[in-house]
């Protein structure tokens, strides 16, 4: 008899238990909602039913409300993380996945994109948006039409650059060389001086990762002393440049959080990053917000960035670029008196205005400015952001002279 009542105590002290534990946080969840103030980022709890349908609505509403709002979310949420990436090496989000190799990859930009889309748009099988060939065709003829010649380096990103990291299933997709960049130049429609002021250094790229860094293993940006050495190549395939007479710059190692962290809460990534050193380059540097007074575009596009180098020649180069702009801008400055470098990621936020005295200050001084627009592969090929972006920054082209009118007799 006394079995089978310390049994019943037994089962009833779990329960309660299990009662405890989840109104602790159901307590939390409540006062929080009262004492902190509302994240519009969260699902919202929903006013008092007013009719029948916002009552069929209700529970569907509430449970999203509970979801977000749930006592010691966050730090429960970091948990689950941080144990399936130590036990399983998945990530809590569509967006990253495992390689090999030690080697990590964005495989979505957005949470509700299709599954390795980040990867498959870069690899071999993708077929280009018609409208892109003729769009570089008539942004470089823009450009011409202005009296401007920029270069277009459409960079490889680490799912081609790497293919041999891939998941096993994954990495013959993207080991070929036929991507959609390649199927971009071999069309028959680029115009041949499009085609001689663009590069995509797929061959090159998966020679120097040999010998040096491209893609740090947990980014998805590049970033490296292999950047100098693409660099390098750019200068010389596009402008010829003396690269031997320009000092190399000094250069720094250090451990960094990876440029995804941010995706996932709880998992930690790091790579040894190796960057230009530019105070013992003796070079001077700028990034952010602040560095382009003279135009108030910087402060809204943010990514921007400006290098000068007394000891180098004294030609300017203007980068436009998406975000791996950043990361190479500094390189250059090894050869340039002057880098400018902006990021477009932001230019819907720029008014008509701003744009176009963002444009009128970087084109200005043609004679003595190289322009490099700079985009990865999934930009220019399967999102079509070079397409989307560039062409609000086209130059106008000058006003035609007025004819001559003839004095009267």
């Amino acid at each position: 008899m006394s079995k089978t009542i310390f049994a019943a105590l037994g089962r009833r002290a779990m329960q309660l238990a299990v009662v405890a534990v989840l109104a602790v946080p159901g307590v939390v969840s409540v006062i929080d909602a009262r004492t902190k103030p509302n994240d519009p980022n969260l699902a919202q709890l929903p006013p008092r039913p007013a009719s029948w349908r916002e009552l069929g609505e209700a529970p569907a509403k509430i449970t999203a409300w509970i979801n977000d709002h749930f006592g010691y979310r966050n730090g429960l949420v970091k948990m689950n993380n941080r144990l399936r990436f130590k036990v399983f090496r998945e990530f809590p989000s569509v967006q990253m996945t495992s390689g090999r190799h030690g080697r990590y990859f964005l495989t979505a930009h957005g949470t509700t994109d299709r599954p390795f889309q980040a990867v498959l748009g870069t690899c071999s099988g993708v077929v280009p948006d018609p409208a892109i060939v003729p769009y570089i065709n008539r942004m470089f003829d823009t450009y011409r039409a202005a009296g401007l010649a920029p270069r277009l380096l459409i960079v490889p990103s680490a799912p081609v650059v790497h293919p041999e990291d891939l998941p096993r299933w994954l990495a013959p997709r993207c080991m070929g060389t036929d991507t959609g960049v390649a199927t971009i130049l071999a069309s028959r429609t680029l115009a041949p001086a499009s085609s001689a002021a663009m590069l995509y250094p797929l061959a090159q790229m998966r020679e120097i990762k040999h010998g040096a860094t491209l893609f740090p293993k947990t980014w998805f940006h590049w970033t490296g002393d292999g950047l100098d050495q693409v660099v390098r190549l750019s200068l010389a395939t596009f402008w010829g440049r003396p690269l031997d007479q320009a000092p190399p710059l000094q250069t720094k190692k250090y451990m960094h959080h990876s440029d995804v962290s941010h995706l996932f809460d709880g998992v930690s990534l790091e790579s040894e990053i190796v960057e230009p050193d530019l105070a013992a380059s003796q070079v001077t540097g700028c990034f952010g917000e602040t560095c382009f007074p003279e135009v108030e575009a910087g402060k809204v596009l943010r990514d921007v960035s400006r290098f000068g180098n007394p000891k180098a020649q004294a030609r300017r180069l203007l980068i436009i670029s998406d975000s791996f702009g950043s990361k190479v801008s500094p390189w250059y400055a090894r050869y340039y008196r002057e880098v400018e470098h902006f990021a477009t990621n932001n230019i819907d936020l720029l008014t008509p205005a701003q744009l176009a005295a963002l444009r009128t200050y970087m084109y200005r001084d043609p004679g003595q400015t190289d322009i490099l627009l700079l985009y990865h592969d999934g930009n220019a090929v399967y999102t079509d952001m070079l397409r989307y972006v560039t062409e609000r920054m086209l130059p106008v082209a000058p006003a035609a002279p007025a004819p001559a009118v003839k004095a009267l007799p």
